[in-house]
């Protein structure tokens, strides 16, 4: 069983560094203080003790199995004890690694077991209570003995219970704080993930809008080209050569505009409309009509309304086999209203597998906030209408 916390390695240095620094200078307060000049076992005890700490600081066993987390956090407690238990009263080791169990141990365990050094410790503190209650009787001398022994082991107990409170609330802060961190983290790769995600989506769709339309056209002027050749029409099969040749220059430009994702600031939505309806007239089987009177609109809008008549156009070009093909592009105090109709063979849009053009279509009219419409039947041609709000 693992934790759900996870600790940097500069976290675990920290922690590292911390407890040195609380073993050197518990080591040079007990030389100042005479404390290894008590007894040659007491002094070895002490030094066997730091060394274990100075050990038990090289291992931080986050994410090693729940049972070597408990050894390591109650071998670092019954060291804290023992100290206490020989008569040298200091408890940074045993706040020390309370701290380090918050880390180390699900709640359940953290509970039993701070409450066991709690319970355990009491009965240490009453041990060597002779020594601490010669101290403490100038604090208490109206009391009785038994009332004083009462009164301080009271107070370590009060003390020890702030303090660990304390230090568990602390850790908990800290925990919270990491957990967070990482969470932020977690989502900005998430973030970044949908981004280059969606970066990919927008070139595939601008590519298969620019280049669809004017492939669709290329392909039907090499097919005239290739029926005027069989005809010995070489006039017209030059003149239609000319177009295919202007249409695949077209196709590169448009490719390398989406690649370099270049916007013109001076982009004429209408001007771009009109060219764009104007290429079906190269189609003799097509009549076309349009009227186009759309107001100046943001570059963004303006080239998703660009790529929504292409696509429609590409669709009725290349699928509705249709002799008629008109297009309004008006604006009307609501927004914007788009148009497009012709007698073609249509289709069910319930029965129908939308492609990636329609798809594409569907899409840019959702990040506009628009509503499209499609009315179409067998044999009864197609009506699309698209309304873009202001």
């Amino acid at each position: 069983m693992k934790l759900g916390i996870t600790t940097t390695p500069s976290f675990r240095l920290i922690l590292r560094y911390i407890e040195w620094i609380m073993i050197l200078g518990v080591s040079l307060g007990f030389i100042l203080d005479g404390t290894f000049q008590i007894s040659a076992t007491t002094s070895l005890q002490v030094i066997l003790c730091l060394v274990a700490y100075t050990l038990l600081s090289l291992i931080f066993p986050i994410n090693r199995p729940l049972w070597q987390r408990q050894i390591y956090v109650i071998s670092g407690i019954i060291l804290a004890l023992f100290i206490r238990f020989i008569g040298i009263g200091i408890e940074l080791f045993l706040y020390f690694y309370i701290a380090k169990s918050c880390f180390l141990l699900n709640r359940k365990f953290l509970i039993m077991t701070v409450a066991l050094t709690i319970i355990v410790g009491v009965f240490v503190f009453v041990w060597s209570l002779p020594e601490a209650a010669r101290l403490s009787l100038g604090l208490c001398a109206n009391l009785s003995e038994r009332q004083q022994l009462q009164h301080i082991i009271l107070r370590y107990l009060s003390d020890n219970l702030v303090v660990t409170t304390f230090i568990i609330a602390f850790s908990f802060i800290v925990i919270a704080e990491q957990k967070s961190r990482k969470r932020a983290e977690n989502l900005a790769e998430q973030v970044e993930t949908l981004s280059r995600t969606l970066e990919r989506t927008e070139i595939a769709r601008d590519i298969h809008d620019s280049l669809g339309h004017s492939l669709t056209n290329l392909n039907s002027r090499l097919a005239v080209a290739q029926q005027q050749l069989r005809q010995n029409d070489i006039v017209q099969v030059s003149q239609t050569i000319d177009m295919a040749k202007f249409l695949a220059n077209q196709c590169i430009e448009e490719v390398n505009q989406s690649l370099k994702t270049m916007r013109q600031s001076d982009f004429d939505l209408n001007q771009a409309l009109t060219t764009l309806v104007e290429q079906l007239r190269y189609d003799r089987a097509l009549s076309v009509q349009w009227e186009i009177n759309l107001p100046k609109l943001p570059l963004q809008i303006s080239y998703h309304i660009y790529y929504i008549v292409k696509e429609a156009l590409i669709n009725t070009q290349k699928h509705g086999r249709a002799s008629q093909v008109c297009f309004w592009g008006l604006s009307q105090p609501e927004g914007i209203l788009l148009k497009l109709e012709d007698d073609g063979q249509g289709f069910n849009p319930e029965q129908t597998h939308f492609g990636f053009g329609l798809r594409g279509i569907e899409e840019r009219v959702q990040l506009l906030g628009g509503k499209l419409t499609i009315h179409s039947a067998p044999n009864l041609g197609t009506q699309i209408h698209i309304r873009i709000p202001n």
